[in-house]
Parts: C-alpha cells; structure tokens; sequence
C-alpha cells in the first residue's frame, strides 16, 4: 500500500512538472515550434515530445540539450528528452494535410462508402476501393 502512495504522489510531481512546461512551453522553445510540437508526458525524469514533423522532430534533436538547459531553469531536472512523431497538432492553416482526416476520407473506409461486390474475387469492398484501384484492397495487394 505504501509503495502505491509513493507511486502516486510521485505521478502527481510529474503532472505538476508537466503542466509548468505546458504553461511555458511558447516561451520555452518559441511561437513556431509550439505549435508544432508539444510536451505529452514525464516519466523517471524523461520528457516525452510528440512532433507533428520530421523535420521539427530533427531540430528538436539537435538542440536537446539546449531544451534540457532552459527546462532545469524552470526547476525542472530532466535526465532524458524523447522525441517522437506523429503528434497532430490542430493548425488554423487550412491547407496543411491533417492525418485524421485523410482516414476519415481514405476509400477503404466503409463509413463514408457504399458496399460493392470486387469484379475480380466477387467479395464485398467499399465502393471507394473500386473506384480508385478497379478492384478491392485484397486484390490490389496481390498485384502489387
């Protein structure tokens, strides 16, 4: 029970740390790659960053421990800084492609798509796949 306690109070510190980053995090590493990149968690003094690019994701590398150095003058001592990618980052530029909604737009979805019968191996596939390759998805693998 006690080592539950510790754990929980020591969960409570990173979340404490976590959001003074969030709160910072502009001034920490600047306006543009705020808002390409955010702090997602801190566990066993390692800070996690989701990067919405690769190339944010490479900048971000060469310069940690640039970032570690401004973090500990926030009072946060950090051993680690991990950094991966995929991280969506809501933009209010329009024209820059969202992952989501590529897949909720993807002709594999059966959601967006009428069910239609594959003219190849006459099993069902979204209407989508058709249109697109002339055949499912199972078919189109098999060729290519």
């Amino acid at each position: 029970m006690r080592n539950c306690i510790d754990n929980f109070k020591k969960s409570w510190k990173d979340l404490d740390k976590l959001s003074k980053l969030n709160e910072n995090w502009e001034k920490l590493i600047g306006l543009e790659l705020s808002k390409a990149c955010k702090p997602l968690k801190i566990e066993q003094k390692t800070l996690i960053i989701a990067v919405n690019h690769p190339q944010w994701r490479q900048a971000l590398i060469y310069n940690k421990h640039r970032l570690k150095e401004s973090i500990s003058g926030f009072g946060i001592n950090l051993d680690e800084i991990k950094i991966i990618q995929n991280y969506e980052v809501k933009s209010l530029d329009k024209k820059e492609i969202n992952a989501k909604t590529v897949w909720e737009n993807h002709p594999s979805r059966i959601k967006n798509n009428n069910m239609v019968i594959c003219k190849i191996c006459n099993s069902p596939a979204p209407e989508g796949e058709i249109s697109r390759w002339g055949k499912c998805t199972f078919c189109w693998r098999k060729n290519n």
